[in-house]
């Protein structure tokens, strides 16, 4: 595999990551509403299923799963499911907010580092637009003869300049987090990333092999 290779599935993959889509806006609220520690916890997740589908991937699960219409839309499904339940959360912690100085829910209050990271690896394991990415653009890329090693190589790629980018979303984050004084703003900002995990939800149900 070459440095020209290489470089052109990082491009590829910086631009794919700059898109806003659910990884993006989990980090970003988690940043938000939470801490720099919590928000770095779903990076390491969502680097870990980049790297695990590139492991599927390269073991020809992902193949399999693209043929299934069964297969596919179970894990279809399951994101859908998981995406909803997000907006759900954040809907109702933006209705529980009272009228005072920006607090963190309880509920949010007891999340621990372990599932800050398990968030972020789920909702990147359960995107099978992220299968469908990897069937199409890994066969450019990899060798026949090295494809367990070069996808993994460029999984780690993936996972690494995904992390690069979503750390300068999280000090993005952090300088506008001290505006955020106002249970008002608060809440909308609960309403708003509430919407858009459903949002996000509703397209990937749309998601046909």
């Amino acid at each position: 595999m070459t440095l020209d290779t290489l470089i052109a599935f990082g491009g590829i993959v910086f631009f794919l990551a700059v898109i806003p889509g659910p990884n993006a806006l989990l980090i970003l609220f988690t940043a938000l509403t939470q801490s720099r520690r919590f928000a770095i916890a779903n990076i390491f997740g969502v680097g870990l299923g980049f790297l695990i589908h590139a492991f599927v991937s390269a073991k020809g699960l992902s193949l399999l799963l693209s043929q299934s219409a069964f297969a596919f839309n179970a894990l279809k499904w399951m994101g859908v499911a998981y995406l909803v339940w997000l907006g759900i959360n954040n809907l109702k912690s933006g209705f529980k907010l009272a009228d005072q100085k920006l607090k963190l829910d309880r509920k949010i209050e007891k999340q621990t580092f372990k599932q800050a990271f398990i968030k972020g690896l789920l909702t990147n394991l359960l995107n099978p637009k992220i299968v469908l990415f990897y069937l199409s653009i890994f066969p450019q890329f990899v060798q026949p003869q090295h494809i367990l090693e070069q996808s993994m190589m460029l999984g780690a790629l993936q996972a690494t300049i995904v992390a690069l980018w979503f750390l300068f979303v999280i000090f993005f984050a952090h300088k506008v987090k001290a505006t955020l004084t106002s249970s008002k703003t608060s809440k909308w900002l609960n309403y708003v990333s509430g919407g858009l995990f459903i949002f996000f939800g509703i397209g990937l149900a749309n998601t046909h092999l």
